[in-house]
């Protein structure tokens, strides 16, 4: 007899199966609750340093004097090229961050911290730091990056195309 273990396994996480769908079973379900409570707390701990997430997120994208392309932005935080466009310039307003053409292609517009950004990311990541402490508390350094490894494939695959595209 062939041991199917393997198989069943990876078969009970379908969809439509003989059982009744239990979405405390379905992963999605909890990325989705996790992602909403962490955007939540984030919003309201990034409101003592007059940030909110959209900032946040370029925030953390640029370091130090290193000038990243709006693209980039954008692609890195899985947002419409016009709506990182807007966030950028609501930060250019805010003082947060200054906008250059690259010196190798003027048609790239790049994005650089300025001062006063540098300033706020540090805020933003000692609220952020402490959101971080709280969430893992009680979880080993080995289980986070476990979680991070099947996070990583889990977008891999999702980015390599899904069977829908495929029909």
């Amino acid at each position: 007899m062939t041991d199917h273990t393997e198989d069943t396994e990876t078969d009970a996480l379908a969809v439509g199966l003989n059982e009744p769908f239990d979405q405390k079973k379905w992963p999605f379900y909890w990325l989705v609750k996790v992602n909403g409570r962490y955007v939540f707390n984030l919003e309201q701990t990034l409101k003592s340093v007059e940030l909110d997430v959209p900032r946040w997120r370029v925030l953390m994208l640029l370091e130090g004097d290193d000038a990243k392309s709006i693209s980039y932005l954008s692609n890195e935080a899985i947002t419409k090229l016009s709506t990182m466009t807007r966030i950028v310039q609501r930060m250019q307003e805010d003082g947060l961050v200054l906008t250059r053409p690259r010196k190798s292609d003027q048609r790239v517009t790049e994005v650089i911290l300025t001062k006063h950004g540098r300033r706020a990311r540090i805020l933003a990541l000692q609220q952020a730091d402490e959101m971080y402490t709280t969430a893992f508390d009680g979880i080993d350094s080995k289980d986070v990056e476990q979680l991070n490894n099947l996070l990583r494939k889990l977008y891999k695959n999702l980015s390599e195309g899904s069977s829908l595209e495929q029909r």
